[in-house]
């Protein structure tokens, strides 16, 4: 029961993204905050919305596996108009997810992790005051996106999701493909 947004376009057939077998799932623009920061040591807690700057920011969401209820791998990609050359990759498997759902304390299982993805993106469409979408880009090539609930007192970091700058070899294959 995915939201996807997505035309299935025979597009699809000459997408680089898609080399791996994945399927396209969730294929929209969010806003999202950018921000850099020098090293990859952990971001702070979220500071007021006025940081970063805010950008439309193309959010692909893939599996790979039979179907929705039983993928064995999730790969997010970001993208941006403004810059071709922005493109960044977050790539997650069970074993994985195993892993953040002990850090982040999730009370979701794999299954339902990209779901629980789609829905954080959705909010910070419909409800941009509300939900944020904070991505920390380091110098290094790392990156983390926070999902932030506004809850008026206080900002509530409800997702985070690592991700890293793809490699040359990749953002050429994503700008012949454009």
């Amino acid at each position: 029961m995915f939201n996807n947004g997505i035309n299935g376009n025979t597009d699809e057939l000459l997408d680089p993204s898609l080399n791996e077998g994945h399927r396209i799932v969730y294929d929209r623009e969010i806003p999202l905050e950018l921000r850099v920061m020098g090293s990859s040591c952990p971001p702070p807690p979220p500071p007021p919305v006025d940081v970063g700057t805010l950008e439309a920011i193309r959010c692909k969401v893939m599996i790979l596996g039979e179907n929705e209820n039983s993928f064995k791998h999730c790969r997010v990609e970001l993208t941006s108009e403004n810059d071709i050359f922005f493109h960044y990759t977050h790539s997650l498997d069970e074993m994985q997810f195993r892993e953040v759902q002990e850090e982040q304390k999730l009370m979701i299982e794999f299954s339902e992790y990209v779901n629980v993805f789609i829905k954080m993106c959705n909010s910070c469409i419909a409800e941009p005051h509300a939900f944020l979408g904070v991505l920390v880009m380091t110098r290094d090539g790392t990156a983390r996106l926070d999902f932030v609930q506004n809850m008026e007192y206080k900002f509530i970091e409800l997702l985070s999701a690592e991700f890293i700058a793809s490699p040359e070899e990749i953002i050429k294959q994503q700008i012949t493909y454009r």
